[in-house]
C-alpha cells in the first residue's frame, strides 16, 4: 500500500532517483510533537538510515534553534525532518545549514514570480520581502552512527489571518507571495532531489553554496548583536567567509569571524 503523499512526491522523477529515495524512507504522520525528535530518537535506536524522512501535517512541539515554537495549522505548511549519514571530516559539518537553505532556497526561486526574491538570514531562515518564510533546524546524533537531522518549516498555505498577531509583520507565506495555494508534496520532491544530487559533495564543494547565500544575504551591511555559547558581540555584517562564517566589522577590534550563533538581533 503507497503511503500518503510518496507518489505525490516522486511523481515524473527518474528511476534513478527512485532508486535512491525508495518509499520505505518516507513516513507520514498526521501529527506528532516534533519531527526531528521522531527521526533522532529512530536513529538512536539504529533504525533509521540515510534519506530517511518524516513529514507531518501538524506539530504540537515544533521548535526551532534556541527552542523557539514554530506551530501552523493542520495540513497548511511543509513540516519534515531527513536524516543524513555525515561524512567523515567533521569540519565540514557547520556548513549543513547553509547547504540546505541553499537546496529549500532554490526550490522555493523556482515557483515564485520574478519579482519575488528569496533573501538568505544566517544560519538557517529563509526569507522574503524581509519577513520569514521558513525556518531549518539541523540536530546531530553520534551513536550508534554519525547522522544529522534536518527539520525544515516552510510556510507554504498558512494565511496572514492564521497568524497570531505579533507574527503578522515578521512571518510570511508562499500563498501570501503567489496568492494561491502550491503543493507541499511538489516542493517535498524538489527539496529530496536537492539533498540527493547535492549532498554530502556540496558541503566539500562549497564555494557554489556560499555563493548563493551570499548573494541573498540578509543580514549584509545591517548592524547586529550576536550571541553565542561563549560570548555575545555587536557589529556591521560584512559577508561571510569561505566556510559560511559571519563576518562582523567590531568597533575597536576589526575583523570577527563568527562560526555559530544561539542568537542574531538587528540593531
Amino acid at each position: 500500500m503507497t503511503l500518503p503523499g510518496y507518489e505525490q512526491i516522486v511523481r515524473g522523477w527518474s528511476p534513478d532517483l527512485r532508486r535512491r529515495f525508495p518509499e520505505e524512507r518516507f513516513h507520514f504522520v498526521r501529527e506528532t510533537r516534533s519531527t526531528n525528535d521522531d527521526l533522532l530518537q529512530r536513529l538512536r535506536k539504529g533504525q533509521g538510515a540515510h534519506l530517511d524522512l518524516i513529514q507531518a501535517d501538524f506539530q504540537t512541539g515544533g521548535r526551532g534553534r534556541r527552542g523557539d515554537k514554530w506551530e501552523a495549522p493542520a495540513g497548511s505548511n511543509l513540516l519534515f525532518s531527513v536524516a543524513l549519514r555525515l561524512p567523515d571530516d567533521r569540519a565540514i559539518w557547520t556548513r549543513l545549514p547553509h547547504l540546505t537553505a541553499t537546496i529549500a532556497g532554490r526550490a522555493v526561486e523556482s515557483i515564485l514570480p520574478g519579482e519575488k526574491v528569496i533573501e538568505a538570514k544566517w544560519p538557517n531562515d529563509l526569507m522574503v520581502g524581509g519577513k520569514k518564510l521558513a525556518g531549518i533546524l539541523v540536530e546531530t546524533v553520534m551513536v550508534p552512527e554519525p547522522f544529522a537531522v534536518v527539520g525544515i518549516g516552510l510556510n507554504v498555505n498558512m494565511r496572514t489571518a492564521d497568524l497570531p498577531g505579533e507574527l503578522r509583520g515578521i512571518a510570511t507565506s508562499l500563498y501570501d507571495c503567489l496568492g494561491c495555494e502550491s503543493s507541499r508534496s511538489f516542493l517535498l520532491g524538489l527539496i529530496v532531489q536537492g539533498f540527493i544530487r547535492e549532498y554530502p559533495e556540496g558541503l566539500s564543494n562549497f564555494e557554489p553554496v556560499r555563493a548563493w547565500m551570499e548573494q541573498r544575504n540578509f543580514l549584509k551591511g545591517k548592524e547586529v548583536g550576536v550571541t553565542s555559547s561563549s560570548e555575545t558581540v555587536s557589529g556591521t555584517v560584512l559577508g561571510l567567509g569561505a566556510g559560511g562564517e559571519l563576518l562582523l566589522n567590531v568597533s575597536g577590534e576589526g575583523l570577527k569571524t563568527v562560526i555559530s550563533a544561539e542568537k542574531i538581533v538587528i540593531c
